[in-house]
């Protein structure tokens, strides 16, 4: 009983996280597996992982005027290393997107949440299929978003589309919090737009 219970609670949690709509850079993978295979996979796998493809110029440490010694030649030598460091970061960021297919990637219009998303595709899914996510969720800075969903629902529309529903394996707890904050930043950006657009009417 205390187990159902707990799965009811599952339930009614991933219901109450916020549910917007947006267009976003996707790249969705199948996992295949037969099984027994499923069963093993779905028991072990470890489904998220969240980079924040961080600003460092905006970042406090990087004011040479605050941080570099007084000498001129150390505040000129600070000023560089900083500016190196920008560049680099911001090399790494694109590398880390370019190998994993989010650049450049498809953008599609998904309804995203905590507990799941729901895109369209242009072949064919069933029920229980298994797939690989990434994301990069349009925040200041972008974070890249990689997990593993269920398909739970699957709807054909007409051009051989399909439209699928996923629900997140296993993704952890701060994952999980990028999204909500992702959703909740986007739910008061669309507020505040609505009060904007009426107030100019």
């Amino acid at each position: 009983m205390s187990a159902e219970k707990n799965h009811t609670q599952g339930k009614e949690e991933r219901r109450s996280y916020f549910r917007v709509d947006d267009v976003i850079s996707v790249v969705v993978d199948s996992v295949c597996l037969d099984n027994e295979k499923s069963e093993e996979f779905l028991k072990h796998v470890s489904s998220s992982k969240a980079f924040s493809l961080a600003d460092v110029s905006s970042s406090p440490d990087n004011d040479p005027e605050e941080n570099s010694p007084e000498s001129p030649e150390y505040k000129k030598l600070y000023s560089m290393i900083t500016e190196m460091k920008t560049r680099l970061d911001f090399i790494i960021n694109h590398l880390m997107l370019e190998k994993e297919g989010l650049l450049p990637a498809e953008k599609k219009l998904v309804n995203i949440s905590a507990s799941g998303i729901r895109f369209i595709i242009d072949h064919p899914a069933n029920v229980k299929d298994i797939m690989e996510i990434k994301l990069l969720l349009p925040t200041y800075p972008p974070v890249a978003v990689f997990a593993y969903g269920e398909v739970i629902r699957v709807k054909e529309l007409d051009d051989n589309k399909f439209e699928v529903a996923l629900e997140y394996l296993n993704m952890g707890d701060s994952v999980r919090d990028e999204i909500i904050q992702y959703t909740l930043s986007n739910q008061r950006e669309r507020i505040r737009k609505t009060r904007e657009h009426g107030a100019n009417e």
